[in-house]
């Protein structure tokens, strides 16, 4: 070959090899993998603004290959491929986020769901209570069977069983008004009633109490001690107030069949039936005044804090019966004052009702012998003395631990309720004063 020939084709090859175009990164193809994957995709929704700086770089790389600044292209590329790191990066952040915040607003529902539920579980749980009281109510009244004669002996049971009760009654009763209407003046009797006639203080059992009206013992003597104000109490229903009234008619017809029977020189059956359906009367007026003034959202508790309360405190020793708690107390007084330890006691006591207002206080003197109508206004000062030590004091400030303000109504209940043998060595123990907190919801 000629030298001549050589030169032409190294020259064509020249001219052929400046004509070729410039190879595209490799770069570039990567970053091409890159913005078609998902991650770019979730670049794109969670971190737009890092996403469109990554594909501005993108567009720089390639008009700089455009331009045939192959390193410039490369460049470029590197940096738009580094971009979309950062925005991947900043995409899981806000994913995160994200469903931090839809974690919350679902626990936040989750929440309010369940308090929901929590109520809807403790009203239904209060309604399945009261139903089960009423069942079990329904199923203990029983019709009162009559019981017919007896001999003298059980006669003469039956008329002190027979008192016993319509003492209960006339307590139970008390109780109910107090919570029904108590601002009502003390002693007050429905429209048009009629005392019980007195019965002589003869041909009476050892121990009974006298059948007698007796308006210290049938009702408060008085509503509340001078200068304390009633508890503020929800109107009472008319249902309520003539349950009531019923209720206390049924015991002053009881009182006057008692009287008879104490009074009649012939034999007469005691009215022992007619004692428990004065008692169970007074209760369902009691039951009625509780179930009215308890929520049906809550389940009741309120005497089970203040019977456990009592118990911590190691000194009273309460019990709880239908007509709420009570506490029982003996020897405080001398004569007919109280001492100063039975005061000291009292103070404490009141302190206690003071924390619960709600429960309104009645006081019941029991004696432990049979009492005469001289002297039942020493024995009634007795019982207001114990409602003043537990009503508030003179000036006492709003502020302090005064004594309680609720209603307190005293009842003598004679001797119609001992606890010992009334002719025994111990018979001492039946003289005693009960402080009942009326339980004003249902148990």
């Amino acid at each position: 070959m000629s030298a001549r020939r050589l030169a032409t084709m190294v020259v064509a090859g020249a001219l052929l090899g400046a004509c070729a175009p410039i190879p595209r990164p490799a770069v570039l193809d990567e970053l091409d993998h890159v913005r078609a994957g998902a991650v770019a995709a979730e670049s794109k929704r969670y971190a737009p603004g890092a996403f469109a700086r990554a594909e501005k770089l993108r567009g720089e790389a390639l008009a700089a290959l455009d331009k045939k600044d192959r390193s410039g292209a490369q460049i470029l590329g590197e940096h738009s491929i580094a971009a979309h790191a950062y925005a991947h990066a900043l995409s899981r952040v806000a994913r995160a986020e994200a469903a931090e915040t839809e974690a919350k607003a679902q626990s936040s529902t989750g929440e309010a769901s369940l308090a929901g539920l929590e109520a809807e579980q403790a009203r239904v749980a209060a309604e399945v209570d009261a139903l089960d009281m009423r069942i079990k109510v329904a199923r203990d009244a029983q019709p009162v069977v009559p019981s017919g004669k007896a001999d003298a002996d059980r006669e003469k049971a039956r008329l002190a069983a027979a008192r016993s009760l319509a003492l209960q009654a006339r307590l139970l009763c008390g109780a109910a008004r107090l919570l029904i209407a108590p601002a009502e003046p003390a002693g007050a009797q429905p429209s048009g009633a009629q005392p019980a006639p007195a019965q002589p203080s003869t041909a009476q059992p050892a121990g009974a109490q006298p059948a007698t009206a007796q308006p210290s013992t049938a009702q408060p003597v008085a509503a509340q001690p001078s200068g304390a104000q009633p508890a503020t109490a929800q109107p009472a229903s008319a249902g309520l107030v003539a349950q009531l009234d019923s209720a206390t008619a049924a015991i002053r017809k009881l009182d006057a069949e008692l009287a008879e029977v104490g009074g009649s020189a012939r034999p007469i059956p005691a009215p022992i039936d007619q004692a428990s359906r004065a008692r169970a009367g007074c209760l369902a007026a009691l039951t009625a005044a509780r179930r009215a003034a308890t929520p049906v959202t809550r389940a009741p508790g309120a005497g089970d804090a203040l019977l456990a309360e009592l118990s911590a405190a190691g000194t009273w020793s309460p019990v709880r019966d239908d007509r709420g708690i009570v506490v029982t107390l003996r020897g405080l007084f001398a004569g007919n004052a109280l001492t100063k330890a039975g005061e000291a006691r009292l103070r404490d006591l009141a302190r206690v009702a003071a924390a619960h207002p709600s429960f309104p206080v009645a006081v019941v003197v029991h004696t432990d012998r049979d009492i005469s109508s001289r002297e039942e206004p020493a024995w009634s000062a007795r019982a207001d003395a114990v409602v003043r030590a537990l009503g508030p004091a003179p000036g006492a400030s709003a502020g302090g631990a005064s004594p309680a303000t609720q209603p307190i109504a005293p009842f003598v209940a004679g001797s119609a309720a001992p606890v010992v043998d009334p002719s025994g060595s111990e018979r001492a123990r039946n003289a005693r004063v009960e402080v009942v907190f009326v339980t004003p919801e249902t148990l």
